[in-house]
């Protein structure tokens, strides 16, 4: 065989072939991008990933066992310092291991064991760099070839279980590779048959396990897309609930308003003698019913209503809602959409600040404002917890997680939708969400 002339395992020359093949992972990868950590943290992370790696090769017991070990370090890796969940960190691990297989088996039982009479009189760093050349090209191209479906949104919420099922066709796929009789040599047109049936085996197990993954992520964002549409509208039932109840409130509101007033009237009037009793009661009863009417004056009638009741739920819940709104150029959005950014938004700062501890200040501050023709959405809360960056979604202890994580993103698709985008930011326990739309001449944007 070939590698019978290559350079040992122990030789640090390999170390250039270890460097070669984590630098494929690293671009591989890329449209993952990195989670939030100190450099120092980084450079651990690499170097550790560099031991481990390179640590593998020197052993190198049999496929089966570096196959393993090679998963479980590059899951780890993907797992704490790129922005993705631990079930696609060990598919992205599988697949980059498979496209590796590929180039292995192209460049050393392909290419240079039928040239092995051309190359044995070489010298083993020579026939060494050959092989890394040739197996780093043709990793590379198996890697670009693939790329571009294992990568998307709902890839990313794959579950260990997801990932397990998806996988299983690894299982005959090590079987065969290390079945004895693939690598006899002595049979030159049986081992040239095997070599081909041990690729295109490479190829359809990726195949295999990339369309799985691409079928089920579909099925998962079909099912969020479903959620969404739901607490869509659910949000705009809210509305349209208050807003007859608000209508209702306002005309009840005028009726009794009036009717006090004529009772104040009486009661200065002097035509009875019960004039302080008379007053005190109207006072009492003006200011019960105060809070009733809609205060709310945003400019946009669809906020008016929809703040006032998120207002109500703040007081109800000890919260100090600021709300500083200007709906006034917003009537180019429709009022499901508006509903959709404004109401998710608020329930999102009220859900984070009832989760505060009771003796801490709760404070919701929601702006509307305007800047060069863009509607500038702003709204900051307090929060105790953990961001969840792989999702952009704002961390829950809730038992019933079904729906959590939607709110965002249904504002993120709604703004998105106007030419807009959405982004959040942290600074000093404060959770602020950022969401900038398009007015004017872009309002042909909205659907």
């Amino acid at each position: 065989m070939i590698t019978n002339y290559m350079l040992a395992y122990t030789d640090p020359f390999w170390i250039v072939a270890s460097a070669a093949e984590l630098a494929l992972l690293v671009a591989f990868v890329r449209p993952l991008g990195r989670k939030r950590m100190t450099s120092i943290k980084a450079a651990s992370c690499g170097i550790v990933l560099f031991a481990l790696w390179h640590g593998v090769h020197l052993l190198h017991f049999d496929f089966v066992f570096d196959f393993i070990l090679n998963i479980a370090v590059i899951t780890a890796y993907l797992a704490l310092t790129r922005n993705t969940r631990n079930g696609q960190s060990l598919y992205l691990a599988c697949v980059f291991l498979l496209c590796s297989e590929i180039g292995k088996i192209i460049t050393v039982d392909g290419i240079m064991q039928p040239l092995f009479s051309a190359l044995s009189p070489l010298s083993a760093i020579a026939i060494t760099s050959i092989w890394i050349a040739l197996y780093v090209a043709f990793d590379a191209l198996a890697l670009f070839a693939i790329s571009r479906w294992v990568f998307g949104e709902g890839v990313g919420r794959l579950s260990w279980s997801q990932s397990l099922f998806i996988l299983l066709p690894l299982i005959p796929y090590t079987y065969i590779r290390t079945s004895g009789y693939v690598y006899d040599s002595t049979n030159h047109t049986l081992y040239q048959d095997m070599v081909l049936i041990l690729v295109l085996l490479s190829v359809c197990t990726i195949a295999i396990i990339v369309a799985n993954a691409h079928n089920l992520s579909a099925q998962i964002q079909r099912n969020e897309l479903l959620h969404m549409q739901a607490l869509l509208r659910e949000q705009h039932m809210q509305y349209l609930a208050g807003k007859t109840a608000v209508d209702a409130v306002n005309r009840r509101y005028h009726d009794l308003k009036q009717y006090i007033g004529k009772i104040e009237d009486l009661g200065r009037g002097g035509y009875t003698p019960d004039k302080h009793d008379i007053e005190e009661f109207a006072s009492a009863v003006k200011q019960e019913i105060e809070p009733l009417a809609c205060e709310m004056q945003t400019g946009n009638e669809v906020l008016d209503i929809l703040l006032t009741e998120k207002r109500r739920i703040c007081w109800d819940n000890g919260i100090r809602p600021a709300f500083y709104v200007d709906g006034g150029k917003l009537g180019f959005m429709n009022s499901f959409d508006l509903c959709a950014i404004v109401g998710n938004a608020v329930d999102n700062a009220i859900e984070a600040s009832q989760k505060l501890p009771s003796n801490e200040v709760k404070d919701i501050c929601l702006t509307i404002t305007y800047t060069n023709d863009l509607a500038v959405i702003q709204c900051r809360n307090q929060f105790s917890g953990a961001i969840d960056c792989e999702t952009a979604s704002i961390g829950t202890t809730k038992a019933d997680t079904e729906n959590h994580g939607f709110g965002i993103k249904s504002m993120r698709l709604t703004a998105e939708s106007y030419g807009g985008y959405l982004s959040w930011d942290i600074a000093d326990d404060e959770f602020v969400l950022t969401i900038m739309i398009p007015i004017g001449p872009n309002e042909v944007i909205a659907r």
